[in-house]
């Protein structure tokens, strides 16, 4: 294929429009996809790549287009579909791009995870405060914010981190900054550059007050002059560029203020393991995996949504509270409501899919389905005074008259595409049924006009034949042609017969002929009827969605509870906090029932707001923070406890900074992570935030790192005067004296050489890290250990100040020799575990003591 022909230069042309994206070029029955596109695509997919006129080139079958686009999605890829949208009578077909399907804007349900949002986020600046905006075009959520502090680098790690978009626009002088940068290294994600002239606010006003049809966005929260809307603007174009439709289902734009949640910034999420765990970077072991057991995907996105936007209001909890309250004392109850919302769809994204014309008959019975249950919820729901309607009467109506439409209108049984007719009941459509009657009756209408036109004329031996050539015809005898009237229309002459036709008998076979093609046709056009007319309800369909979400997450939270053994927390608008027998939501989950130790915390008052806290590792206290953590976060997210007792003071902000390491992308050793993230946190942490902090300054040396631990200890305790924890390894720390600290450590049990820890909290600092136990216990030989123990002896003989002097090591045979015989005898026997033996192994054991105090 030379580069020179028509159909090559047009690919040339439309390609040029589109050079970031993989262009689909529709030829037949087949996608193809040339040059470099077709070699990107075929490493990819693991597509034959071939070649013609030197042309690298590959192509997929159109009806198999939605598996590759989905593989490609996944890889980051942008797809331009080009479709042949007319075939003139001379010349190559007609093509243009219909549809560009990017990660960030894709609305098929067999390119998304149910579970969670699919968002597209954008990124700028306006002066000097940064605007942004991101959109969930499968199930119309629409947010805009802005930034005006000195760190709005920390403001978009904090949203990206929470929001998790598959594509991002950004405003391309952005790019300059190393963090921005960084972003092109994140796998799976797009980064689009966008000139910094259409991040205007003016221009983004209009277009958003014509998208949604007002003089104004004040009813959103939005002067004309809101940074946040330039952003929102930027979105706006690029959906309306890329869906090539009008975004009816787009509701409104609301204005996304952090004043109303609880502050997660970007290391408290991945610490507490929320969404992800620090291990394998899966969804297991972590909090939401704890707390998911939602019954659709609408609640299941939405429990996600709250997990990251705990609420700061003790009102708006105690209301959640109250609601999830309510299903766990009435059991009954919740496994109703539990059993019949499991059989709803989801029908957030179903009128997403009406909205752009991507609905097919399949989904609108599904929704039909889906809101057939919402009666049975609302009568379930009517057994019990702690629940109001989940819609009003009028809204109720509207509902049935749906369903009505869709349960007379919409086959049991529909195809999916609209090219194969199968779509629309019988008697829905008196047209449709005769052309149905038509095209299963064919015969017996034309026998119907046989017998009509049989008495019409007289001619008893008339007959109605077919053959290939001509079609239908009437034959008659060649004795009774006399009888034959004006109106026919002689066809063709035998010896003994003559051949005629009509124009109804014309007009019939025609009909009979083009039945079906007319019957896909036609149901094509009463299928879009229908969809068309559901469009105006979406708004009705979005605010069912909220309800139905919401009852699914209080639905969840109670059963949760319920087999978990979780307490519903007092809730608290001021600092207390009183946690007894917590225990921490994950690590319990994943122990046999009552392994886990339970611990508390006392600071009800202002008495006690810092706690320091000392032990050795592998003693639960990164445990102990991280459950402090999640249980205060749980309960601002409406969800009862893993606890006996708790009393919550709301929080403003929750930082937990646990354990760092290097950030290589952005050049930062172990030791600058762990400063920059305690930087953070002590530029925002305030009187009602809850910090937890754990082994700051381990990534130096010890003296510079035992006092930069001090000196942030003193500062929280001074200054900022937050809810903290504090685990140090710098037992120095204990000595810090303050009227609102209370040292805490982590209980261990020694027999001899050996300890236990108990994991257990107690008030009063450590005795001892234990940290040469830890390491034996990790499997460090013995000599290592043997060496270590020697080195600490020699140091703790030491005055502060000398110069350390440590003691040579020596053989393993020296190591050996520094024991009595009586002394190893003494051990081994300490660690015969005696009731595990049979009599020939002890007295083996007996023997070995024996031979040992021979030596």
């Amino acid at each position: 294929m030379s580069e020179t022909t028509p159909m090559m230069r047009q690919y040339m042309s439309i390609k040029e429009k589109h050079k970031d994206a993989v262009l689909f070029f529709r030829m037949g029955d087949f996608y193809e996809m040339f040059r470099s596109d077709a070699e990107d695509v075929s490493r990819l997919l693991n597509l034959t790549l071939t070649k013609r006129h030197g042309i690298p080139m590959c192509g997929i079958p159109y009806h198999a287009a939605p598996n590759y686009i989905g593989r490609l999605l996944n890889a980051g890829r942008k797809i331009a579909i080009c479709e042949q949208i007319s075939i003139p009578a001379k010349g190559i077909a007609q093509r243009d791009v219909v549809e560009i399907i990017t990660p960030g804007t894709v609305v098929d349900e067999s390119f998304l995870d149910k579970r969670s949002n699919n968002y597209l986020a954008a990124i700028g600046k306006v002066g000097k405060v940064m605007t942004f905006s991101y959109v969930d075009l499968s199930t119309a959520e629409f947010f805009a914010s802005s930034c005006d502090d000195d760190h709005p680098e920390e403001f978009i790690r904090k949203e990206l981190s929470r929001l998790g978009p598959r594509e991002i626009l950004i405003q391309e002088s952005l790019m300059d900054s190393a963090y921005y940068r960084s972003l092109n290294d994140k796998a799976g994600l797009v980064l689009n550059r966008i000139p910094d002239w259409l991040f205007d606010v003016e221009t983004s006003y209009r277009q958003l007050t014509e998208q949604f049809e007002l003089a104004n966005l004040k009813g959103f929260g939005f002067q004309s002059d809101d940074p946040a809307l330039a952003a929102a603007g930027v979105l706006l174009e690029y959906l309306k560029d890329t869906s090539r439709h009008y975004l009816t289902h787009l509701g409104g734009l609301k204005k996304y203020s952090e004043d109303l949640f609880v502050s997660l910034d970007d290391a408290t999420q991945k610490n507490l393991e929320l969404l992800r765990n620090m291990d394998d970077g899966s969804a297991s072991f972590t909090l939401l995996s704890v707390l998911d057991e939602t019954s659709t995907s609408m609640g299941a996105r939405k429990l996600r949504q709250w997990l990251l936007n705990p609420l700061r209001s003790a009102k708006g909890i105690k209301e959640r509270l109250d609601a999830v309250s309510a299903m766990y004392r009435n059991q009954i109850l919740l496994s109703d409501i539990r059993n019949v919302m499991s059989h709803i769809l989801d029908i957030e994204r179903l009128s997403t899919r009406i909205g752009l014309d991507k609905a097919h008959a399949k989904d609108l019975l599904s929704l039909k389905n889906s809101l057939d249950k919402i009666s049975e919820i609302e009568a379930i729901l009517d057994r019990s005074d702690d629940f109001k309607a989940l819609c009003s009467p009028e809204v109720q109506l509207k509902l049935r008259d749906i369903c009505s439409l869709l349960d007379q209108s919409i086959m049991e049984e529909p195809s999916i595409l609209l090219t194969e007719g199968r779509l629309i009941r019988n008697e829905y459509n008196s047209d449709l049924d005769k052309l149905r009657e038509l095209k299963n009756n064919g015969r017996a209408v034309l026998d119907d006009y046989l017998c009509a036109i049989r008495e019409e004329t007289g001619i008893t031996n008339l007959k109605l034949k077919y053959n290939k050539i001509i079609g239908y015809f009437l034959e008659i005898s060649k004795t009774q042609s006399d009888l034959v009237p004006d109106h026919f229309i002689r066809r063709q002459s035998l010896v003994g017969a003559e051949r005629y036709s009509t124009e109804k008998l014309s007009d019939l076979e025609s009909s009979i002929n083009s039945a079906s093609e007319k019957i896909v046709d036609l149901e094509k056009k009463l299928f879009i009827a229908i969809r068309d007319s559901l469009k105006p309800q979406i708004p009705l369909l979005q605010g069912i969605c909220t309800s139905l979400s919401e009852l699914d997450c209080y639905a969840s939270l109670a059963y949760t509870a319920t087999i978990r053994g979780y307490i519903c927390p007092e809730i608290r608008d001021d600092k207390s906090l009183l946690i007894e027998g917590g225990r921490h939501p994950v690590v319990e989950a994943h122990l046999p029932q009552g392994e886990f130790i339970p611990n508390g915390l006392d600071m009800v008052t202002d008495r006690t707001s810092f706690a320091l806290i000392t032990g050795p590792n592998m003693a639960g206290k990164s445990t102990y923070l991280r459950q402090t953590a999640l249980i205060v976060l749980m309960a601002q997210i409406g969800s009862f406890v893993p606890a006996d007792h708790a009393v919550i003071g709301t929080v403003d902000r929750i930082f937990c900074r646990v354990g760092a390491s290097d950030n290589l992308a952005r050049g930062e050793s172990t030791f600058l992570v762990e400063m920059n993230e305690t930087a953070h946190i002590l530029r925002n942490a305030g009187e009602r935030s809850l910090v937890i902090m754990d082994e700051i300054g381990r990534g130096t040396s010890t003296n510079d790192g035992l006092s930069i631990a001090w000196s942030i200890a003193e500062y929280l305790l001074d200054e900022i005067r937050s809810k903290t924890l504090f685990a140090t390894h710098y037992h120095e720390l204990t000595s810090l004296s303050h009227d609102n600290l209370v040292n805490l450590s982590l209980t261990v049990q020694e027999t001899g050489e050996d300890i236990v820890f108990l994991k257990k909290i107690k008030e009063g600092p450590a005795g001892n890290s234990y940290g040469i136990h830890v390491a034996s216990l990790a499997g460090l030989p013995d000599s290592v250990v043997f060496r270590a123990k020697q080195i600490l002896k020699s140091m703790e003989l030491q005055k502060e100040g000398d110069v350390l002097n440590v003691p040579e090591a020596v053989t393993v045979q020296e190591q050996q020799d520094l024991f009595s015989p009586d002394e190893m005898v003494l051990d081994q026997l300490r660690s015969v575990n005696i009731s595990g033996m049979t009599p020939l192994e002890a007295l083996n054991v007996l023997n070995s003591l024996q031979e040992n105090l021979k030596k």
